[in-house]
């Protein structure tokens, strides 16, 4: 698999920069709405989230808790009655961590014995909700890596990426870099490319 210079990366989120502006991702308005898009996110799209999740907004997680039509309020995500269960969990581990002021250094650990966390999830509310050192390495993340860069990374390869990102990029900036990477891929770098449009084709490997 070809190594991909400190110095390429670099290069590539100040060209996403100059290309899309910074992003000042998460959108949510507290960490309590970025845990709730974070499950709510989960094999959807982020417009079927939006609806769900102006449903819940302003109100407080204990209020959620006890809510007893909550599946019905986040149909729109789809997999709702799943989905209850795994946000009940997100829910309930983020009062108990305000409540008693005892947040970890490293919650990243703690959310992935959480049911129906995975590792994209719990990084995605360790960075944005909690502001630490980590970042979600999703299918958008692999897809430029591999062809920008010519590797063929996998989901297998989770880890490897993320160290990578997180040894080069402090907090701030790796939540920006995800950021740009979801919009880039939004716009161009589609599943079905649009090479011939992409701002950054000219450094890009499918296009040398």
């Amino acid at each position: 698999m070809p190594f991909i210079p400190q110095s390429s990366l670099v290069s590539l989120q100040r060209d996403l920069t100059d290309v899309y502006g910074f992003q000042y991702w998460w959108p949510a308005d507290s960490p309590q709405e970025v845990m709730e898009g974070a499950i709510l996110a989960q094999n959807t799209s982020w417009k079927n989230v939006e609806k769900a999740i102006a449903r819940l907004k302003g109100k407080k997680a204990s209020d959620i808790l006890s809510c007893q039509d909550l599946g019905e309020k986040i149909r729109s995500a789809g997999f709702y009655r799943q989905k209850e269960r795994f946000l009940k969990g997100v829910l309930n581990y983020y009062v108990s961590k305000i409540e008693n002021l005892s947040l970890p250094i490293d919650t990243r650990w703690e959310l992935l014995e959480l049911d129906g966390v995975g590792r994209e999830t719990a990084d995605s509310i360790a960075l944005y909700a909690f502001h630490q050192h980590t970042i979600p390495v999703d299918s958008y993340t692999i897809r430029l890596l591999n062809r920008y860069f010519g590797t063929s990374y996998s989901g297998r390869d989770y880890e490897e990426i993320r160290g990578k990102l997180i040894g080069i990029f402090n907090q701030e900036q790796l939540m920006e870099l995800h950021g740009l990477i979801d919009e880039h891929c939004k716009m161009f770098c589609k599943k079905v490319p649009k090479c011939e449009s992409c701002p950054i084709r000219k450094k890009c490997r499918m296009n040398i």
